[in-house]
């Protein structure tokens, strides 16, 4: 008896010693989460996460098969689905929305019921940036919204964002949907009109244009047209594009005839159509392939007419407003990666902020490179940015130079203060250069108030001009400047314009510029009161490289910008905004 009592001690105690050393081996659940590498999104954007619970505890069976899944963020701030969850499955899943810009990481803790083993994953870090604006807009959903896309240098970011569904108060023409759009700078760039025509736009030569605010408010029908007048032709081609000085620029054709009429935008105010040329003179092209397309406006004030005939012919005309001698000359053949013809429906086109064009087309958004559009032949390659349906026409409200200067124009600005403009500019490299002309327009045309001879420098010059313009009665005035070469050649700068009450940043200057293995360099402007300003470096595919935030006080302000030592060599655009209105300048760093 003493014997049994003996080993059945022992094997108590071996039977002990063996749970202890099984559950000093044992390894606990563990949690994973899928995604598990880290995330970048924009502000508003979701992520879909699953937790999966793994047991690698053979020896423990403790718990009751309940799992508890709970979701939780450092800093605080993301919201979740589906949180906590209690179910007997081994994952959970759960859609995490992130509403404001920061650094998050994200976790899951999961606890079992009746005294199991609880578990917490390792985190999930995810990015979350300030949702970028629209930089061009559409019309989607096979013309029945009006929406958004950010872009950037042939780079999609996100969209289509549905603004609103166009509409046709007051129509006659029986417009359901829009395939035409066109979207003003004015009275902001933030808070331009846009403009519209209704598909049936053209039936019998009767033209419609609609208006709204930059929210689809107000919308009204503010002009109407018969561009060919007496003849019942309908017109099979009929587009919209919006100028920098606010002008309404109408291309339609029936085939055999082009026609080019303009309006002077005044919100969603009543306009006055005119047609200023009834037979718009192609060269290089056929009045036929405008069956599909579109026509958008440089910051010089050139049409860029798009023209497709849906059978693979997709071409680019471009020529300025001439009155009744109007001349679209053909530019470039598109081709696709490869070299073969742009084929399909080509319903859009709009320019981005560096002056590239994007098309859409009955598949998706295409893209030009500035940079690449003088290639052989007169072709220019398009390339696919975001795949998708149900686009029709596109619009933007940024108009650049787009053109090859007799000289390199640095800067041209226009500032307002006590009845007088100051206009200012920037060249480098006045070669075989003969003059320049700074011209002025409220309405009408431009006319010349001032020509300058130039300094002859191959290095940096600087002008000026001052403008009395306090006897004008109008409020807005707009200047250019042309740049005429010593074999008559020339061309236009941008359109700047000055309103006689203060701009809310005026005169941006970088100095020194080009920027010279320097750690910080000046930037001077004027402020129309005081807050606080946001200074933005990208380069030239629009990717945000530094970003600094000053408070300004009202008049001149010279500020310090930070770590430009880290840059590489090259060309970069600063940009400058107060909420409300951007500037930019270009510079360039050399080591």
């Amino acid at each position: 008896m003493k014997t049994f009592t003996h080993v059945k001690g022992l094997f108590a105690l071996f039977t002990l010693t063996f749970i202890l050393s099984q559950q000093a081996n044992a390894q606990g659940p563990t949690v994973t989460l899928n995604p598990s590498s880290a995330q970048n999104v924009t502000a508003g954007a979701t992520i879909n996460f699953t937790a999966t619970r793994n047991s690698n505890n053979s020896f423990w069976t403790g718990g009751n098969g309940q799992f508890t899944y709970t979701w939780s963020s450092s800093p605080a701030g993301v919201t979740f689905t589906n949180n906590p969850n209690t179910t007997n499955s081994n994952n959970s899943s759960t859609v995490a929305t992130f509403p404001t810009a920061g650094t998050y990481q994200i976790t899951c803790f999961v606890q079992e019921g009746g005294g199991g083993l609880n578990a917490v994953s390792a985190a999930t870090s995810v990015t979350v940036s300030a949702p970028v604006p629209a930089s061009i807009w559409a019309t989607s959903s096979n013309g029945t919204q009006i929406s958004g896309f950010a872009v950037s240098n042939g780079t999609y970011i996100s969209g289509p964002t549905n603004i609103f569904a166009p509409s046709f108060p007051g129509g006659t023409t029986g417009g359901t949907s829009t395939a035409a759009l066109g979207r003003s700078s004015f009275p902001t760039p933030n808070t331009g009109h846009f403009y519209w025509l209704p598909n049936t736009s053209g039936n019998g030569g009767v033209v419609e244009v609609f208006a709204a605010t930059s929210t689809g408010a107000n919308v009204t029908r503010i002009g109407t047209i018969d561009v060919n007048g007496s003849a019942t032709n309908s017109l099979g081609f009929v587009r919209l594009g919006m100028g920098p000085d606010g002008t309404g620029w109408i291309l339609a054709g029936d085939g055999t005839t082009l026609f080019l009429a303009r309006f002077s935008a005044n919100g969603v105010n009543p306009v006055t159509i005119t047609v200023v040329d009834p037979s718009v003179t192609l060269s290089g092209g056929a009045i036929s392939t405008f069956q599909n397309g579109d026509l958008c406006i440089s910051g010089t004030g050139n049409i860029y007419a798009l023209a497709n005939n849906g059978s693979g012919t997709t071409q680019i005309f471009i020529g300025a407003p001439n009155g009744t001698n109007t001349t679209l000359t053909k530019r470039w053949d598109l081709v696709s990666p490869g070299g073969a013809p742009f084929t399909g429906t080509v319903n859009g086109v709009a320019f981005d902020l560096l002056g590239s064009i994007y098309l859409s087309t009955g598949n998706g958004l295409y893209y030009i490179n500035q940079n690449t559009a003088n290639g052989p032949a007169g072709t220019v390659e398009c390339s696919l940015v975001y795949a998708t349906t149900g686009l029709q026409d596109l619009a933007s409200n940024v108009f650049p130079a787009q053109s090859t200067l007799p000289v390199t124009l640095i800067s041209f600005n226009a500032a307002y203060r006590n009845g007088t403009t100051l206009v200012n500019w920037e060249t480098e490299h006045e070669v075989n250069f003969s003059h320049f002309e700074v011209e002025r327009k409220t309405t009408g045309d431009y006319s010349s108030i001032e020509s300058r001879n130039p300094l002859g420098n191959t290095g940096r010059s600087s002008y000026q001009v001052s403008d009395n313009i306090s006897s004008l009665t109008e409020d807005v005035v707009y200047y250019r400047l042309k740049m005429v070469d010593l074999d008559g050649k020339f061309t236009y700068s941008p359109v700047v314009m000055v309103r006689k009450e203060k701009k809310a940043l005026t005169g941006l200057a970088l100095n020194p510029n080009p920027v010279i293995s320097a750690d910080a360099a000046t930037l001077r402007f004027q402020a129309e009161k005081k807050g606080i300003v946001h200074i933005r470096i990208v380069d030239l595919s629009g990717r945000q490289l530094l970003l600094q935030q000053n408070q300004v006080a009202e008049g001149i302000n010279s500020l310090t910008v930070n770590n430009l030592s880290r840059l590489q060599k090259g060309m970069y655009v600063m940009q400058v905004t107060d909420g409300e209105q951007v500037s930019a300048i270009k510079f360039s760093v050399v080591k």
